[in-house]
């Protein structure tokens, strides 16, 4: 299919490694001009050099607000325009069910909610001016309850979809669609999931044969293609949705 994504500007937040990395990728196979960005300068010069430098990357720390802004103009200033923003920063890295304190809550939130918002509220005049498109990078545990999960984490990734769907019609408003994508168990290198499986192979093992339908983990492949096909105009007519993409775990 042609996703008439050539020459399109994307921004990819969190993009050095796993999901973001294969998410610029899969732009740059369509064509795309494609902005990584991080906190980590070294991280993201590695990255580029993987590309081949077809990238070009940014470093800011997008949960603060005006690192968000000075991204954005650094963007206009080299392309003149900004078409689609992947939001993919995100943190799963809190205490366990019952431990939490002010400061999780803070993390989780700053992380997984503000680091959208902040870069959204930053670029929605120049994605109004392109008729943009805004992926934000989820969690099934912001949809379903998952035994284990930190709650802060399971709470700012439901208040990301909760935004998603609230914000689509004021951000309709100004001709840009909003959609989230929400992975199950996806598995890459340096992903808390390899690390599980090294731990204790059996039980993740049986976790995927009981509760995962395909018996499997995903891969960024996966996310990067539904956001791919989500940012173009093939999906015009879909915005306010959250898609879960985990192999069918949730029921």
């Amino acid at each position: 299919m042609e996703l008439e994504l050539k020459n399109k500007i994307v921004l990819v937040t969190g993009s050095s490694r796993g999901i973001g990395k294969e998410i610029a990728s899969t732009f740059l196979d369509e064509g795309c001009k494609v902005i990584l960005n991080g906190r980590d300068k070294k991280s993201l010069e590695k990255t580029s050099k993987f590309f081949n430098h077809l990238t070009k990357f940014i470093v800011a720390d997008v949960t603060k607000p005006l690192e968000c802004q000075k991204l954005v103009k650094k963007i206009i200033r080299l392309y003149g325009r900004l078409d689609i923003l992947i939001c993919n920063v995100g943190d799963g890295k809190s205490v366990d069910p019952g431990k939490e304190t002010i400061i999780d809550w803070n993390k989780m939130f700053e992380a997984n909610l503000q680091s959208a918002t902040n870069v959204i509220e930053s670029s929605k005049n120049e994605l109004s001016k392109t008729r943009g498109s805004i992926i934000c990078i989820s969690s099934i545990a912001g949809i379903t309850f998952l035994d284990g999960a930190p709650i802060p984490y399971s709470v700012s990734k439901s208040a990301l979809n909760t935004y998603v769907k609230y914000s689509s019609r004021s951000l309709g408003e100004k001709n840009i669609r909003i959609n989230a994508i929400a992975p199950g168990n996806i598995i890459f290198e340096g992903s808390i999931w390899e690390k599980k499986l090294k731990k204790n192979p059996s039980l993740v093992k049986k976790l995927l044969k009981n509760d995962v339908s395909l018996h499997r983990f995903g891969t960024p492949t996966d996310i990067a293609n539904l956001t791919v096909f989500l940012s173009s105009s093939k999906s015009s007519f879909i915005t306010g949705s959250v898609y879960v993409v985990d192999g069918g775990q949730i029921r």
